[in-house]
């Protein structure tokens, strides 16, 4: 079960050599572009896993790959708002959110729906927000869809370009512990 969650958190959460994804969008229909590299990390009382990750976004459509350090891809993850797409070894599994794809896998509510958003620094339903001494989200209590409280952190943030991203994320609930550290981000014009 913890393999099943690493995979999809490490593909959630965000192949060295994968680009930003062909999409069906016109080149003037597209209003966000980005890409990051990162490594990704789960902490349970059984075990702790962690992998390498890269996460290339276009609008709302997303791929998301999933590699070893050697760079054998052990999971990819595709989707939009409605739609997410998992392929390991066999067939895909194939659900209408992150969330549910978790709860159907793991039976755990855990709240990654907002993902996207958190990754740029966008918590816009923080509990009990702190913000750093430049007004950027630091820290605060975030709740799933079973009504349980999470504790979500954002690290340092790096200038890209004219953008200003986390480099890390946390997200913690008794002894479950999730961390995504951002090694490189390409954001397009």
């Amino acid at each position: 079960m913890i393999k099943r969650l690493l995979f999809l958190f490490s593909a959630l959460f965000i192949a060295s050599c994968s680009t930003i994804p062909q999409s069906s969008i016109a080149p003037a229909d597209i209003v966000e572009q980005w890409q990051f590299n990162g490594k990704f990390a789960i902490k349970t009382p059984q075990e702790t896993r962690s992998a390498k990750i890269n996460w290339a976004q276009v609008n709302e459509q997303y791929d998301i790959n999933l590699y070893t350090t050697f760079g054998i891809t052990v999971m990819k993850i595709k989707g939009d708002e409605g739609y997410v797409e998992i392929t390991t070894d066999g067939d895909p599994i194939i659900g209408s959110s992150a969330e549910q794809l978790i709860w159907q896998l793991t039976r755990w509510h855990i709240p990654v729906n907002q993902l996207k958003l958190w990754v740029k620094g966008n918590v816009p339903n923080a509990i009990e927000p702190t913000l750093n001494e430049d007004n950027q989200f630091r820290q605060g209590h975030i709740v799933d869809s079973n009504g349980e409280t999470w504790l979500l952190r954002l690290g340092e943030y790096k200038t890209i370009g004219t953008h200003l991203r986390p480099t890390t994320l946390r997200l913690t609930k008794g002894k479950l512990f999730l961390k995504l550290a951002i090694s490189q981000w390409h954001i397009q014009k």
